[in-house]
């Protein structure tokens, strides 16, 4: 895998593809108590300037883009926006990832649209971090309400999970991987590492690489991150 700190080229289990962190205005809610990627953010000139060194890097060979920014896909600048779709037609990518907040499923579906008639297919990747709805609502305030399964895939087909937090078990992560892996193409089980707010659960996080990862690791459509950088970026 050939890696620098905001670009990558990933050939695993599941796909062959380009990655790459671009910087947006930082989320929009702020207020998810594990986080603060939102920093990652700088004045509008800087992060196009960046944003373009970043993506002249794309070669197109895959046939496949992802792209992440620390919020959603439609935080990025419009012109950074705009010279990604640019580089689809002319790289001639017929796949596009990207990531995004519950809030803008239709944001989502106009994209689709829009690519679909280029001849591109949008895949989209939502961090639910948790399907124990009171915790990751009233714990770690992530803003996403409380929608049903079924109203989030009907949108998303990708999802990243979060483990190694205080007050979470083993029992409800495999309880999260099994909902995951059924029902999304894509799953991202990230371990925890320390931020600004919380330590991560250091027993917790041993106790699964022991009893867990072993059993997990194999899963058809499930990547597990235990490092944050595991994808290349970061």
């Amino acid at each position: 895998m050939k890696v620098n700190k905001r670009y990558s080229r990933i050939n695993d289990k599941n796909r062959n593809e380009e990655i790459v962190l671009l910087q947006g205005s930082g989320c929009f809610w702020k207020k998810c108590r594990f986080c603060d990627y939102y920093l990652d953010t700088d004045s509008l000139e800087n992060i196009i300037d960046l944003n373009n060194s970043v993506l002249d890097s794309i070669t197109g060979q895959s046939g496949w883009l992802t792209v992440i920014n620390s919020g959603s896909f439609f935080e990025l600048p419009k012109k950074t926006i705009e010279k990604i779709k640019k580089i689809l037609i002319e790289k001639k990518i017929t796949d596009l990832t990207i990531e995004a907040h519950f809030k803008y499923k239709k944001d989502v579906e106009t994209l689709r649209e829009e690519l679909k008639k280029l001849g591109i297919t949008l895949h989209t990747r939502i961090g639910i971090e948790t399907f124990d709805i009171d915790y990751r609502e009233n714990f770690l305030n992530k803003g996403m309400g409380r929608p049903n399964l079924s109203e989030i895939t009907e949108t998303f087909d990708e999802c990243c999970l979060l483990f190694g937090l205080p007050g979470q078990t083993l029992e409800q992560l495999i309880k999260d991987i099994n909902i995951a892996t059924n029902n999304f193409n894509s799953v991202y089980l990230n371990i925890y590492e320390e931020r600004n707010r919380f330590k991560p659960d250091l027993e917790l996080i041993n106790e699964f690489k022991t009893k867990v990862y072993p059993e997990i690791k194999k899963i058809p459509n499930l990547n597990i991150l235990i490092n944050n950088t595991d994808l290349g970026v970061g």
